[in-house]
C-alpha cells in the first residue's frame, strides 16, 4: 500500500511539475507577442485600437489588446499579464484557453458597443478579466487553493480594481470594467466544473473517528465491569 501511495504521488508530482513548465512556456510566447507588435507597430498599419461603433473600429476587437502607447503602457500590462498567465493555465487547466481567449476577445467587443467614442487600445480588458476570474473563483467556492489564489491577487493587484470607475479621462476605465465583469461571469459559469476540480475537504475526519473509537472503548469496559460484578 505504502509503495502505490508512492508512486501515486510521484505521478502527481511529475504531472504538477509538467503542467507548471507548460504554463511557463505558454505564457511566454502570450506575452512575447505583444512586445513585437509594439516593436514593429508603427510598420504595421492594420494594427488599430477599437473605435467604438464603427466598421473601422472593428479591427481592433482582434488588434487592440496588442497595441500600447509606450514601454511603460506595455510593460504593465504585459507584467501582470504573465504571472496571471501562469496562474491560470497551472491552476485552472481544463478550462484555461477558453478563459485566456475570451478574456482576450470579449472586452474589445463590449468596448465596440458600449464605450465611448475614442481608440481603446491596451491588454488591460484581458488583465482585469483573469485578475477578476482568479478572484471570483476563490469568493464563490471557498475551496484552500483557490481562496489563496484569490488573496494572491488581491495582494499583487487589488488597487487596479479602482481602475473600472471613471476617475481618469485618459483611461479607459470602460476596458477595465468590461473585464471585470466578465471575469465575474466565468467565474460563476465554470463554478460547477471548479468544485469538481477542487472539492472542498473536510478536515478533523480522523479525530472525530477515533473519538468514536474511544466512546466505544469506554461502553465496552463498562459492560465487562457490570458482567464481573454479577
Amino acid at each position: 500500500m505504502d509503495n502505490y501511495q508512492d508512486h501515486h504521488d510521484k505521478t502527481t508530482l511529475n504531472h504538477d511539475k509538467s503542467w507548471f513548465r507548460f504554463s511557463l512556456y505558454m505564457s511566454f510566447l502570450l506575452c512575447l507577442l505583444p512586445f513585437l507588435t509594439f516593436i514593429f507597430q508603427d510598420d504595421l498599419p492594420w494594427l488599430t485600437g477599437v473605435y467604438p461603433q464603427t466598421i473601422e473600429g472593428l479591427r481592433g476587437l482582434i488588434t487592440a489588446p496588442l497595441v500600447h502607447s509606450d514601454w511603460v503602457h506595455l510593460g504593465g500590462n504585459v507584467s501582470a499579464l504573465f504571472i496571471l498567465y501562469i496562474v491560470v493555465f497551472n491552476n485552472y487547466r481544463t478550462m484555461s484557453i477558453t478563459v485566456i481567449v475570451l478574456s482576450y476577445i470579449v472586452p474589445s467587443a463590449w468596448l465596440w458597443v458600449f464605450a465611448r467614442p475614442a481608440w481603446h487600445i491596451g491588454a488591460s480588458g484581458s488583465v482585469y478579466a483573469l485578475a477578476s476570474f482568479i478572484f471570483f473563483t476563490g469568493v464563490l467556492l471557498s475551496q484552500t487553493r483557490l481562496v489563496a489564489l484569490s488573496l494572491f491577487v488581491v495582494f499583487m493587484y487589488g488597487s487596479i480594481f479602482w481602475g473600472i470607475f471613471p476617475i481618469d479621462p485618459e483611461v479607459s476605465w470602460e476596458g477595465h470594467l468590461s473585464g471585470f465583469v466578465l471575469g465575474l461571469v466565468l467565474a460563476f459559469y465554470y463554478r460547477k466544473d471548479l468544485k469538481i476540480m477542487y472539492p472542498v475537504r473536510k478536515y478533523f475526519e480522523d479525530e472525530a473517528d477515533s473519538n468514536d473509537d474511544d466512546n466505544l472503548d469506554v461502553g465496552e469496559n463498562e459492560e465487562m465491569n457490570a458482567n464481573s460484578k454479577k
